[in-house]
């Protein structure tokens, strides 16, 4: 009886860790997600830099040069947003990945431990079946001399 109850706690552990190991999978792709949605913003942000340079030197009017300006502010408030979002992304990916690894300590505990009683049983089982040889051994070698 205890030991449909190991399996059964041995099988909840495992599934618990397989959904900790896609939940940790999932927090990884939304990292890097968010790593290249970054990535695009700091790329976009140069390309709208070089549009600047390259028209500041063919002329560029004051107000022109304030709205690239005031466009070049809004998308580093943009980088800056999405940098603590990737921040905070790493964050959920480490801890979810330290639940998942101690979860997995728990369901290897309890596969250890059935593996252990199992080793105990097959120790028992083993030694009666000794025991058994050796009664019926004693009993042949008993009724051998009866006869002699």
């Amino acid at each position: 009886m205890a030991k449909n109850k190991l399996h059964l706690l041995l099988k909840l552990e495992n599934d618990k860790e397989e959904n900790l190991r896609m939940s940790y999978l999932q927090a990884n792709q939304n990292l890097q997600a968010n790593q290249q949605k970054l990535q695009g913003l700091n790329d976009f942000r140069m390309e709208y830099m070089q549009q600047l340079h390259v028209k500041g030197q063919s002329g560029l009017s004051s107000a022109g040069f304030s709205q690239y300006h005031a466009f070049i502010a809004k998308i580093e408030e943009a980088i800056r947003q999405q940098a603590s979002t990737v921040n905070t992304a790493k964050q959920v990916v480490s801890q979810r990945k330290a639940i998942w690894l101690k979860q997995q300590i728990k369901a290897k505990a309890v596969a250890k431990l059935i593996e252990n009683q199992k080793l105990k049983a097959d120790v028992l089982i083993a030694k009666s079946e000794q025991k058994m040889l050796d009664e019926f051994s004693s009993n042949q070698f008993f009724q051998r001399r009866k006869v002699l």
